[in-house]
């Protein structure tokens, strides 16, 4: 074979390998975003029953649950805006990890073309050998 469809393998190595490293990429930013929208869940439920009132005795315990309700309203709107950053990353990281299944497909179509060249200038070749030479060169194989 030719240095071509070796040159190929290597390149479709390479996009291979990043292909593996986009999905696991991938995987980290799902992971992210799963841990970010079960945090705001919890963050909700938590602010939610932070308004219940009723087991207030007097007023500084009253005054310390509206602190921390209005502390949670605020953690709210960080983790909402950690959460659509999350999400933008996640879709710039997906638009990646297809543009690397794009590139090994293609690198994997440009291989098997220039192995399929080199097998047809091989057997051109032989083609061109005298047949005595061809007969031996067959035995061999």
């Amino acid at each position: 074979m030719s240095l071509k469809p070796k040159s190929w393998r290597r390149v479709h190595a390479v996009r291979d390998a990043q292909v593996k490293l986009a999905i696991g990429v991938a995987a980290n930013a799902m992971r992210n975003e799963a841990t970010l929208m079960n945090n705001a869940e919890r963050l909700k439920k938590l602010r939610d029953g932070a308004f219940e009132a009723a087991h207030c005795q007097n007023g500084a315990a009253l005054h310390a649950q509206l602190e921390l309700a209005q502390r949670l309203i605020r953690a709210d709107g960080e983790i909402n805006a950690a959460l659509v950053r999350a999400r933008q990353h996640l879709a710039q990281v997906e638009r990646q990890r297809t543009a690397a299944y794009i590139d090994r497909e293609t690198t994997s179509k440009l291989l098997d073309r220039a192995i399929a060249h080199a097998d047809d200038t091989a057997d051109r070749k032989a083609a061109r050998l005298p047949i005595r030479r061809r007969l031996k060169k067959e035995g061999e194989e």
